[in-house]
């Protein structure tokens, strides 16, 4: 395994990122490998990992962050290709970059949300954080690649996925679908409301390295597991009806 070091810069301040490269390893091997790379970088910065289409698990992001604390590093972002670094990295409530492979010739998501947007049928694919003030409207399903920050709402006649952390506020099956549902990486929403029936986030944290989903269930909204199976999980986290 080799890590190699690149300076990276941002609009406020100054970040470091560190890219994993070569043969995937995890454990020691990852931790004896960064080892290496750190004289290279600068002590008291903010680090952006790199993860590649590395597979690092929850264990393995958590220790590396504290190997890197030690050298007064903050490990405050990682972006990777794998899904399953991303699930990790969101539990660790880092703020993560999903990089999804576009297949040649498929159409790139806009830059800037297409508020109002109401062609139905195919879903709409958003890629970037959407943050507070923003909205996206859109008559089908949306996807969003990255995160949706407090103050920020998504509403679609479909599902809502959030391939990030979903903490501002999503309106599934906004036309009447009731079996619509609000599903992230980490589901922590200020609202949700799917078709007529609306609830206020649940008061404790999602666990740790495991995407929710909101559904109706007999006219209230419980949180699962996310699935993509027809089925669903019996297992539920409570939330908080909101009074008509």
């Amino acid at each position: 395994m080799g890590a190699e070091f690149l300076q990276a810069s941002v609009v406020a301040g100054s970040t470091c990122q560190l890219r994993l490269s070569g043969p995937s390893s995890r454990g020691l091997a990852l931790l004896h490998g960064v080892e290496i790379a750190l004289p290279n970088l600068p002590g008291g910065e903010s680090l952006e990992l790199d993860c590649g289409d590395w597979f690092l698990g929850y264990m393995d992001l958590q220790q590396l962050q504290e190997l890197l604390q030690r050298r007064n590093l903050t490990l405050v972002a990682l972006s990777s290709s794998n899904p399953r670094t991303i699930v990790a990295g969101a539990a660790l409530g880092l703020v993560t970059k999903p990089n999804m492979l576009v297949p040649h010739g498929a159409q790139q998501p806009s830059s800037q949300p297409r508020p109002q947007e109401q062609q139905g049928g195919k879903a709409y694919l958003y890629e970037g954080c959407l943050r507070s003030g923003d909205c996206l409207d859109h008559g089908a399903t949306v996807v969003v690649l990255g995160d949706v920050n407090p103050g920020a709402r998504v509403s679609a006649g479909g599902d809502v996925i959030v391939w990030g952390r979903m903490r501002g506020m999503a309106h599934a099956g906004c036309r009447g679908n009731s079996a619509a549902r609000v599903a992230a990486l980490q589901l922590q929403p200020q609202q949700v409301r799917i078709a007529s029936a609306t609830a206020l986030g649940p008061g404790e944290k999602a666990p740790p390295g495991r995407p929710e989903q909101a559904v109706q269930r007999n006219g209230q909204i419980v949180i699962e597991d996310a699935t993509f199976l027809p089925t669903y999980t019996p297992g539920v986290r409570p939330w908080s009806p909101v009074a008509r």
